[in-house]
């Protein structure tokens, strides 16, 4: 009987050092599966050229109630397929609130957002050009978004528009959206910009899909902004 005992536990042995090495080895060839998927994953570069992943950024936002920290890489979809229709596209906007072209920009905005609000989140990020009278501030930010009295309409310096007018009077409505603080150009510079205003259309997972500077640029084909979101996104 003892020797039937000392059988048995061999082979229970000899079972789990099976069991053991089947393991193993099924993990080895998983994670050969892995790496080897990694290795052949397309790398994908950092940068504004369309087909280029937009640079992240983390930076002081205004939501038309209050300040706080936004990320743009967390309004990503890093599992769109490139069908769902339910990931919405992005659109990056960098202004200064004292340039003339933003400020007659302004109604513009509230079209394409009004018509695409549903299908594209919106972005603005709001610069700090080293140019006489165009000295900004968080407040200054508030009142160009939210379309609410800052400064004089007099040319005074103190407003938007290069401190021509009161920000209430700013062409088209309150813009819905949220409005980025980069008092250091930080992000324009990541962006490799040199003026305002500017805009890009992003891809639901962050890939940058059209780009102002190339299609209105020298040498452009002269797409603008409508028609982009109309072939990129669609109907609204």
């Amino acid at each position: 009987m003892a020797r039937r005992r000392g059988a048995s536990s061999d082979l229970t042995k000899n079972n789990e050092e099976t069991l053991l090495w089947a393991g193993l080895t099924t993990a080895g060839v998983v994670s050969l599966v892995v790496i080897a998927s990694l290795a052949l994953a397309p790398i994908v570069s950092i940068g504004p050229e369309e087909g280029n992943r937009a640079p992240d950024f983390v930076a002081d936002a205004y939501n038309g109630g209050s300040w706080y920290e936004f990320r743009m890489s967390d309004i990503w979809d890093w599992d769109w397929d490139g069908n769902s229709s339910e990931s919405k596209w992005i659109l990056i906007q960098f202004i200064d609130t004292d340039c003339p072209y933003c400020w007659e920009e302004g109604d513009e905005m509230s079209q394409y957002h009004s018509q695409w609000k549903d299908r594209v989140t919106f972005v603005t990020v709001s610069v700090h050009l080293n140019i006489p009278n165009h000295e900004s501030s968080k407040s200054e930010i508030e009142a160009f978004r939210d379309r609410t009295s800052f400064g004089t309409d007099d040319n005074d310096g103190d407003g938007c528009n290069s401190g021509r007018d009161d920000c209430v009077n700013r062409p088209g409505t309150p813009h819905q959206w949220t409005y980025v603080d980069d008092p250091s150009n930080s992000i324009f510079g990541q962006w490799e910009l040199s003026g305002t205003p500017f805009t890009a259309i992003l891809q639901p997972d962050g890939i940058v899909a059209w780009n102002k500077l190339k299609h209105q640029g020298q040498g452009g084909d002269g797409e603008e902004i409508s028609s982009a979101l109309q072939r990129l996104v669609g109907d609204s």
